[in-house]
């Protein structure tokens, strides 16, 4: 009996360990981040456009990491979610005004993509695969579902998507594994 219980202190131990290794390896977006505008205004901010250059990052196992071409425009989001979740939000916003403008390249948020992961995500009709699963979990689907949430500069902010809170913003260097991208997400912001 007593070996059967210390068994399955293991196993639970082993199980958690891989939970909390996979949530704090997943990430969402890699952005050099330009300006920040939040909505309606700074004290009591409801929303937040988030300007610069972005990568959305792919975690399909059968494709290996990939991110897509970096682009400029913006990310508009909304706080959803409990008083608790909402305050994590607003520090997270805080962080992105204080980097905005310093060329830092960062990593955030928590996205999954449903289909084939390819640049072609970008035009696709609403509604048609890939499409993206932002701040939510593939296994039950909850989050909001959309298309590329980096929009164009030319497009009018409207319906903002929920903040996809997920480990905060991580700061990236310019050396090591994400130095190519990091090297993009600079060409990117200059154009």
């Amino acid at each position: 009996m007593k070996a059967a219980i210390t068994g399955l202190c293991v196993i639970s131990t082993l199980l958690l360990a891989t939970v909390m290794l996979m949530a704090s390896g997943e990430v969402g977006v890699y952005a050099i981040v330009s300006k920040v505008v939040l909505e309606p205004n700074e004290t009591a901010p409801e929303r937040i456009q988030i300007w610069g250059a972005f990568t959305l990052v792919d975690k399909d196992i059968t494709t290996g990491k990939q991110t897509l071409t970096p682009q400029r425009g913006y990310m508009y989001f909304t706080l959803s979610g409990s008083a608790s979740r909402k305050d994590v939000a607003l520090k997270e916003w805080a962080d992105f005004k204080s980097i905005a403008g310093t060329g830092q390249a960062v990593a955030f948020g928590r996205f999954f993509y449903i289909g084939r992961f390819a640049d072609e995500l970008i035009s696709r009709p609403a509604g048609s695969v890939p499409y993206v699963l932002m701040g939510g979990d593939p296994v039950s689907f909850n989050g909001s579902h959309g298309e590329n949430p980096v929009r164009a500069e030319s497009v009018t902010p409207a319906s903002p998507n929920a903040y996809p809170l997920n480990m905060g913003l991580t700061k990236l260097a310019s050396t090591g594994t994400l130095a190519a991208v990091v090297e993009q997400l600079q060409a990117a912001i200059k154009k």
